[in-house]
């Protein structure tokens, strides 16, 4: 597996010790033009932060909407692009394994032996995401699990992958790893003070272990609409919106319905979900969305269903998709995020794409992963999409700076 810098662990571990974090109520609301909301926490309750990280000035922190007129068609309001590191060509023009130049560190961890080839392992939410709900762990190749004890929370299994070549090696599991889910993992209030949820899992494997082997990648995540902030804020938070002007042509939807699937999309702008938008395009799958669709999830509330699908340029990350239902108020919207690996973990496919090379890493093309692959894309596509392609909607598109425009059918 790729080598990642994964670990402040004695930041973490100091902060997640000390933290007391007292309860938040968070009021979002957006109008057409400026609109204020307050976050609002206990003034009983004041928790500490990780050393060296200021605490939060007071108690109640404002940010305001505005909008200012009709977006441009031009700058920041353009398709996204991405730019990828230059491929390497050997001998007959096949690509060979490529530095994919970005990684996520979703994760901290603190790794303790026990004893007889168990361990301990904790890890924190440092996510900007949200809050994360499914993992898994790999271990280091040549590593198997023998044994999942148990987790503080949530269920943690011992799991694998089945044989890339379909059918033909349906009893054969290979890479073992560790599945945790349900796990609801908060998101922290700021990365730089180490207060994520965290979950402890105890296990047994067939050989010891460094401290900072293994490799963890997120599976599942809630996506905050508030940005998760890397330094304390230390002032109020200005929203701004443009509206954008909504394609014609009805693909099952009256103009009125189009202009109000387009509010509510405006209503994404600078926020989480646009940053993260643009982030999983140029920063983690590294390609723009294979699928962009809106559809209307019901009439009353008014709602729409807004489905992102990325298929990742290299072998090694995964597929992406984002599921969102608009309403145009935060509050009573929500945001999901779930991901596939596309091939096996630790190494680059053979030539008969059944078995894995484990002395190879996989950085990749995935394109040179044939035909099943692409046929797999396909069937994560549909099957995450419910039925957001059969009903009244219409194409969307990434921009770049993470809104989204409606496309004419």
């Amino acid at each position: 597996m790729r080598p990642r810098v994964r670990n402040a662990r004695l930041a973490l571990l100091l902060g997640a010790c000390a933290l007391a974090v007292g309860g938040v109520i968070v009021a979002v609301g957006i109008t057409n033009d400026v609109h204020e909301s307050a976050t609002t926490s206990s003034p009983a309750v004041v928790a500490p932060t990780a050393p060296g990280v200021p605490t939060p000035r007071d108690a109640s922190t404002r940010t305001r909407v505005v909008t200012t007129g009709t977006a441009p068609t031009t700058g920041d309001w353009v398709p996204i692009t991405v730019t990828r590191p230059k491929v390497p060509i050997i001998a007959g023009g096949i690509p060979v394994d490529v530095d994919p130049s970005v990684s996520r560190i979703d994760f901290g961890t603190t790794l303790f032996p026990l004893g007889a080839n168990k361990y301990r392992m904790t890890v924190f939410n440092t996510s900007t995401l949200g809050a994360v709900n499914a993992f898994q762990w790999y271990p280091p190749t040549g590593v198997r699990i023998v044994k999942v004890i148990g987790s503080s929370r949530g269920r943690c299994t011992s799991a694998g992958l089945s044989g890339f070549g379909g059918n033909q090696f349906p009893t054969i599991v290979l890479y073992p790893n560790i599945f945790c889910d349900k796990l609801d993992l908060k998101a922290a209030t700021c990365t730089c003070r180490g207060d994520g949820g965290a979950v402890t899992i105890t296990f047994v494997t067939n050989k010891g272990i460094a401290v900072d082997a293994g490799e963890l990648r997120l599976r599942n995540a809630t996506v905050s609409f508030d940005p998760i902030p890397t330094v304390p804020p230390v002032a109020a938070r200005v929203r701004h919106i443009k509206r954008v002007a909504a394609a014609g042509s009805s693909g099952g939807l009256t103009a009125g319905e189009r202009q109000g699937a387009q509010r509510a999309l405006d209503s994404l702008q600078d926020s989480n979900i646009s940053f993260q938008l643009v982030t999983i395009s140029t920063r983690w799958v590294q390609s723009v969305p294979t699928a962009c669709r809106v559809a209307l999830e019901s009439r009353s509330p008014t709602t729409y269903k807004v489905y992102v699908f990325w298929t990742p340029w290299l072998a090694a990350e995964p597929y992406v998709w984002l599921t969102m239902n608009v309403t145009g108020d935060s509050r009573t919207s929500t945001f999901r995020l779930g991901t596939s690996q596309p091939v096996l973990p630790g190494g680059r496919l053979t030539r008969n794409g059944r078995t894995v090379n484990r002395l190879s890493v996989d950085t990749t093309l995935l394109s040179r992963y044939g035909e099943d692959q692409v046929k797999k894309g396909h069937e994560l596509l549909v099957a995450h999409g419910g039925d957001v392609f059969t009903k009244p909607g219409a194409s969307c598109q990434v921009l770049k700076n993470g809104s989204l425009r409606l496309l004419p059918n």
